[in-house]
């Protein structure tokens, strides 16, 4: 195979590489939407109250106020 067909052919693959798992799809954007929204208090799951900044670091409390009270000092 020449070198300007192998050339040709990598390049078109990795454009449909791209094209694929370049983007979100509108079902997955509108749900990530609300889940952010979701994520922008404190949730109750298996005993402990869950948070996440707006850095994207995770907070993890015993309480739902010391978690909100986390929240609001990291912000």
């Amino acid at each position: 195979m020449p070198m300007t067909t192998r050339a040709s052919v990598a390049l078109a693959v990795s454009a449909l590489l791209l094209l694929g798992c370049g983007g979100e799809s509108e079902e997955k954007s509108e749900s990530a939407g609300s889940a952010g929204e979701a994520a922008k208090g404190c949730t109750e799951r298996d005993g402990a109250w869950f948070g996440r900044l707006d850095d994207r670091t995770r907070i993890i409390s015993q309480t739902r106020e010391a978690c909100e009270e986390r929240l609001k000092q990291g912000r």
